[in-house]
């Protein structure tokens, strides 16, 4: 009886240090493949960096554009009533535009201050995949 009683706790020994080794080996996989995450977000924010610039160029040439059309307009220069019309279009188109840059240009500080939320949609984009992978290796999946 205590020689049974020693084998069952050497066994539950063995298993507990066996599945300590491999929780410590799947955190270590873990970890590596977050800096991994973690270093790809960083270099596709560096690769959105320049079209955050170029929108705030872009915004800057339609802010100017849009006062040189107002000023010309405010001036007098054009006489002709249909040219003064499409001026006016022109500077409600551009005002368009500049509220779609100012919207892109925000959404790229956004991603550019706060990467959690591109680390939140990896995650749940590959926590889809996986799902998916499992049901159908069980072959219990919906069929298409």
């Amino acid at each position: 009886m205590a020689k049974t009683l020693k084998d069952l706790l050497l066994a539950l020994l063995n298993a507990t240090l066996i599945l300590v080794a491999l929780c410590l080996f799947l955190g270590w996989k873990l970890a590596s493949t977050v800096e991994d995450v973690t270093s790809g977000l960083s270099e596709k924010l560096q690769v959105v960096a320049p079209l955050r610039d170029e929108a705030q160029g872009i915004r800057e040439q339609l802010s100017g554009l849009r006062s040189d059309l107002s000023r010309i307009q405010e001036d007098g220069l054009v006489s002709n009533t249909v040219v003064s019309l499409r001026m006016s279009n022109t500077l409600d188109k551009l005002e368009t535009i500049e509220t779609k840059l100012q919207t892109v240009q925000t959404r790229f500080a956004e991603l550019a201050e706060s990467p959690d939320q591109l680390i939140d949609h990896a995650i749940e984009t590959s926590a889809d995949v996986v799902a998916d992978r499992i049901i159908a290796i069980r072959g219990c999946g919906p069929e298409s």
